[in-house]
This record gives C-alpha cells, sequence and structure tokens, in this order.
C-alpha cells in the first residue's frame, strides 16, 4: 500500500477518512449531559419557556458546548478522537459569523440588502395550532417571502445549503440563519389557518398518470381564444403534483396552498390557491378573469394561482334534458350527474362523491 492510499482511504459515500496520529481514543460520555433544548440554549431563559417543534434526534446527542462545531474540533483535538465533519458544518459556522456582522452593521449595508427603512413584517400562513403546525414548512415559505423582498433574491440559494450532503435539517438550518441575519429588516410572523391534516389519493400510480394522459386532449378542442391551452398550462403543474405524491414523492408545501380565502369584512372573500384551476369557465361557460391581485378594505391581496369570488364557484355538475316516451306518454326530464355531494367517514374524513340523478320536469 502507498504512502498516499495509508494515508486516506475514499469510501462509497464520497468521503474520505485519512490518518494523521495514533489510534482515536475512545470518548468518556460520563461527563457529557444530553443536550436540552429549554436548559441549554438561549441567554434569556424564563422557566414557563415551552418546546413547541425541534430537529429530529438532537434529543439524544450531547451537550459539549454553545458552539458544536468549534467545540467538537477541540474536544478531538485535546482528547484524540475521531473527527467527523461536512460542508454544512463550516458553511453554518461562517453564516453564524456573518449574521453577526451583518446585525452589528444592519444600517450601514441596508441599502445593499432591501429597499424599504425599518423593520418589514413578513407573513406565512399555513394550516395547523400551535402544537401541530408543520414549522419547517412555514420556515420554508418565510424563505420564500425574504427572497421576494430582498434586493437580491439569489441570496436565499446562496445561504441555504446545497451540497451533496444537506439534508433537509440542514437546508432549514440555512434558512433560519438568513432570517436572523436580516432580523432588524424583516419581522417573521407564522400565521395558522385551515390545512390538511391528512390526504388519501386511491388508485394506482398509472391511474394517475393515465389521468394526465387524458387531460392533454383537451388542447384538440381549442378555439381562436387559447383557453384549453391556458387550462393545460395551469392544470398541468398541479397534475404533476399528484403524480408524484401517488410515487410517495410528497410535496407538502403544494398540498398546504390547495386552498386559501381572502378579504372578507364588508367586500367579497376570495378564493385562491391551486384548487381554482378547477374553476376556470363560469357555469355558462364563460372564461373567469384571471387576476392575481386584488384590491380590498385590508390592502392589495397577491396569489400565484388566481382569484374567484368565494360566491361565484361553478356548480360541479352539469345536466342535460331528456324526453322519456312511456308507451306513447311523453314526459320531460332532466338527468343531472358529477360532483354533488360528499361522505362524511369515521367522523374525521371527507370524500367528494360522483353521483347522478334522473328529475322529473312537471
Amino acid at each position: 500500500m502507498s504512502d498516499s492510499e495509508e494515508f486516506f482511504e475514499r469510501t462509497k459515500e464520497n468521503s474520505i477518512t485519512f490518518n494523521i496520529g495514533a489510534k482515536p481514543e475512545k470518548v468518556d460520555f460520563t461527563n457529557k449531559p444530553k443536550f436540552d433544548t429549554i436548559t441549554n440554549l438561549g441567554k434569556d431563559k424564563r422557566p414557563k419557556d415551552a418546546l413547541l417543534q425541534q430537529s429530529p434526534g438532537i434529543s439524544s446527542a450531547y451537550n459539549i458546548g454553545c458552539h458544536s462545531f468549534v467545540k467538537a474540533c477541540i474536544l478531538a483535538y485535546n482528547d484524540h478522537h475521531h473527527l467527523i465533519l461536512k460542508p454544512d458544518d463550516l458553511w453554518i459556522a461562517i453564516l453564524s459569523q456573518f449574521s453577526n456582522y451583518v446585525n452589528l452593521h444592519s444600517e450601514k449595508l441596508r441599502n445593499k440588502f432591501v429597499e424599504h427603512e425599518g423593520q418589514k413584517e413578513l407573513e406565512v400562513v399555513c394550516g395547523g395550532t400551535l402544537r401541530t403546525a408543520p414549522y419547517d414548512l412555514l420556515t420554508k415559505m418565510m424563505s420564500d417571502s425574504i427572497a421576494k423582498n430582498i434586493k437580491d433574491p439569489s441570496i436565499r440559494d446562496w445561504a441555504v445549503p446545497s451540497f451533496s450532503t444537506s439534508t433537509e435539517t440542514d437546508r432549514i438550518v440555512g434558512i433560519v440563519m438568513l432570517m436572523a441575519t436580516f432580523k432588524n429588516y424583516f419581522a417573521y410572523k407564522f400565521s395558522l389557518r385551515c390545512g390538511l391534516p391528512q390526504v388519501t389519493l386511491l388508485g394506482t400510480i398509472e391511474d394517475w398518470e393515465q389521468l394526465k394522459v387524458k387531460t392533454q386532449r383537451l388542447l384538440e378542442f381549442d378555439t381562436g381564444d387559447k383557453y384549453m391551452h391556458q387550462w393545460l398550462d395551469m392544470l398541468n403543474p398541479v397534475l404533476d403534483k399528484f403524480i408524484d405524491s401517488s410515487k410517495g414523492k410528497v410535496d407538502t408545501y403544494f398540498w398546504m396552498r390547495i386552498a386559501s380565502f381572502q378579504g372578507g369584512g364588508s367586500g367579497p372573500t376570495y378564493l385562491s390557491g391551486w384548487i381554482t384551476v378547477f374553476t376556470v369557465f363560469d357555469d355558462s361557460g364563460k372564461w373567469v378573469d384571471k387576476q392575481k391581485k386584488k384590491q380590498s378594505i385590508r390592502g392589495t391581496l397577491e396569489t400565484e394561482w388566481f382569484f374567484i369570488d368565494s360566491q361565484n364557484i361553478p356548480v360541479g355538475y352539469a345536466f342535460a334534458p331528456v324526453t322519456i316516451d312511456d308507451n306513447g306518454t311523453i314526459y320531460k326530464s332532466e338527468i343531472y350527474a358529477g360532483h354533488m355531494a360528499a361522505d362524511i367517514l369515521n367522523e374525521n374524513t371527507i370524500q367528494p362523491r360522483l353521483d347522478w340523478a334522473l328529475l322529473l320536469k312537471e
């Protein structure tokens, strides 16, 4: 074995281990307590502080000091332990220092980062309660809001680690570092509203893929207004998310944006969210005006989909007149079919139904 081969070993997991000194010593755990979030975090702890959520695995980790990257390096050096590091560790260590620097010089750097003066409130809305809300998702949503409100949106992607070693937790840590860096420019608000706790998709993956294939034929029936093309442009991204979800690749952020009601007060209440792609034509077949901004008594409302007045949601069923000849006696009737009702299952589940009915006209 060559000297270079003795010096390091490259593994299949794209890591490299190299020998510097003697064989690593065992870590003495007797004087190293487990990490306790309430006890070990914050300079202004209060007896009634409570833990809402935290990253997985931290409760079984050890408390080795206020900066676990620096302290781990020191401990490994002093006591001859094997040290494992990844790019994310160094990048977050750099970001935490950068955050301190920006907060001290926030006014000198203001024009570098934002257009506004003072603190601008950034609010993100998601389903859940204080104890059950998906705070990791809310944090990701906040990063989108930050990107939209800083001069250079690429700073968000620059801050969030994207190495081959980066985990979901690493990325959330990067986002929180970004929030901390800009806390003199923004006030952050997590608003908890209605949301989906659970979804079941019936059918096979092939069924959901077939749904998208069937939908593409709508293009054959377009007219000069190109409404079918416009509709498919909205439908396809939604159908793709259903296909992904059927494969187990669930985008929680997508499902939390299924529907949102905004406005209210003395004015209309608007429905937005991706569910609106199933309401593009009104009951008369007219293409609904696609507005992504609305003015209300609370200011300008914005959505990435479009707004529809909640009073103008089209019916989910259709009908056709039918003449019935009962042995020479003629009757007029109408046959209805579509989404007319829903089942409530196990007291906590809603499932839309597909039904039909034949009505005899007077």
